[in-house]
């Protein structure tokens, strides 16, 4: 094989490698801030991911007249909950670093007469009428908007809230 040949082969590799996105995380981990004395005797580690940031791209329309999409980018941050053997809250808490994701969401689905209608994901949860407004998480909800959506005016920000 010549030179040129590996180099070509070993950049590629490299690339292929460098292009693949990286699906591992850290995990919490109690041994990292507690003791072996206090595992023992009943310290506990709680993680919770909790999304700081969710920003839906400008929807576009994919296959087919009427199924409208947009390119939702979710910010999750790991919150690494400790607790001593009495139960209470312990300062040795800790966050891990924040991981980012990228999903397709379809927002409007096509009708047989040629229009569309709001999509509504089958995990979507509405807000229940009895919640108050600083509990209601308002990540993971149904697109309110109209079906189709209004088109981009140009010279705007791609990505909105």
């Amino acid at each position: 094989m010549s030179r040129a040949r590996r180099a070509t082969v070993v950049f590629t590799a490299l690339a292929v490698v460098g292009a693949t996105p990286r699906v591992t995380h850290a995990e919490c981990s109690l041994e990292n801030v507690a003791s072996a004395q206090e595992i023992k005797a009943g310290w506990t580690i709680h993680e919770d991911h909790r999304i700081v940031k969710q920003v839906d791209g400008v929807p576009y329309e994919q296959g087919g007249h009427g199924n409208w999409f947009v390119d939702r980018e979710t910010t999750t941050l790991p919150m690494c909950s400790v607790f001593d053997d009495l139960g209470g809250y312990s300062l040795r808490s800790y966050m891990l670093q924040s991981i980012v994701t990228r999903t397709k969401i379809q927002i409007c689905q096509a009708t047989a007469t040629g229009g569309s209608v709001r999509f509504i994901q089958a995990d979507a949860r509405r807000r229940p009428p009895d919640t108050a407004h600083e509990v209601y998480e308002s990540f993971d909800r149904p697109y309110t908007g109209s079906c189709p959506p209004p088109r981009p005016v140009s010279g705007t920000n791609p990505k909105s809230k």
